[in-house]
């Protein structure tokens, strides 16, 4: 078999002829729902039909995996940066949080809005603030820009959701917004990261968006944050992509691993000190109406803290 017939093969694995949706309306939207990023599962996503998608699959696979199926070790100098994250992380205090608080997050972004699914995109700068069960059990609150809306709880196992003036209710499962019983060690958390991973994505690229949505809304106490920071630097692929600002305006320096679907995930962290500042999807190559090197959507952690009920501010 020639290397062209493997590529085809290869593409034709990604990319089934069933028709889908275009990738930009299936791609997990950081901050545009009303439940967190955190809670949703990223799926496979398609690439364009046709010989030519084919040997793009290929080729953006083989960069992915590397030669002979090596994917390349995390950089150097992504290593550097994420061990100097882990040791800021540390630092930080230890809140104590009963089920029945709630995890109080401020964030501002930027999300890409399509009005229909041939309208030219338009970015949204978002300035959101969620308050999340801590337990999972109880309902909470986001206001995002000038919309408020509720995010059901799951109570001893159901959760009865309301829309159009009918309630529903069904079966569940709490999602806790303080991540307590996560692994305090690099080896543990990493292979955390692998076996609590879904969605199809190639193995170590879902395994760093799995990290990016622990961290992104929610509260992993110090020990923990610490463990996901190192485990990261042990993924394959993550390099540096290097000075950023991120949309508070704060300077800083991100590391990212780049997605076979086009995009490149970015976690920021400060320039000086490097604590952990936000998250970041960049184009890397035109596609859906957006440029290379376009944010798809960002987020910037401004506070978090623990409060007693929805809509209280620290």
């Amino acid at each position: 078999m020639n290397d062209l017939q493997e590529l085809k093969n290869f593409g034709a694995a990604l990319d089934p002829a069933d028709p889908e949706p275009p990738a930009r309306l299936r791609h997990r939207v950081l901050s545009a729902a009303a439940a967190p990023a955190r809670r949703r599962r990223l799926p496979r996503l398609a690439l364009a039909g046709g010989l030519a998608a084919a040997i793009t699959a290929g080729v953006l696979a083989a960069q992915v995996i590397g030669i002979g199926g090596h994917t390349p070790p995390a950089s150097a100098a992504a290593s550097e940066i994420l061990h100097s994250a882990a040791e800021e992380a540390r630092q930080q205090p230890v809140f104590e949080v009963r089920p029945e608080q709630f995890v109080y997050v401020e964030s501002i972004g930027t999300n890409t809005n399509y009005g229909s699914p041939t309208s030219k995109p338009k970015l949204e700068k978002v300035h959101r603030t969620a308050w999340l069960s801590a337990g999972g059990e109880r309902d909470g609150l986001v206001r995002s820009n000038n919309e408020t809306f509720m995010i059901d709880g799951c109570q001893n196992g159901r959760q009865t959701q309301s829309k159009g003036g009918k309630s529903e209710t069904t079966s569940c499962t709490p999602i806790p917004a303080y991540l307590a019983g996560l692994p305090t060690t690099a080896d543990a958390m990493l292979d955390y990261l692998y076996t609590h991973s879904s969605g199809g994505n190639p193995r170590d690229q879902q395994a760093f968006t799995t990290a990016a949505d622990l961290i992104r809304e929610s509260y992993v106490p110090p020990a923990a944050l610490a463990a996901v920071f190192e485990a990261v630097a042990r993924i394959p692929g993550v390099d540096v992509v290097g000075d950023v600002t991120d949309d508070a305006g704060r300077p800083g320096v991100a590391v990212a691993l780049t997605e076979v679907q086009g995009m490149r995930t970015e976690l920021i962290f400060d320039k000086k000190n490097h604590g952990f500042l936000g998250t970041r999807s960049v184009m890397v190559r035109d596609q859906d109406g957006l440029r290379k090197g376009d944010i798809w959507a960002s987020s910037a952690v401004l506070k978090v803290a623990i409060v007693d009920r929805a809509g209280q501010t620290p």
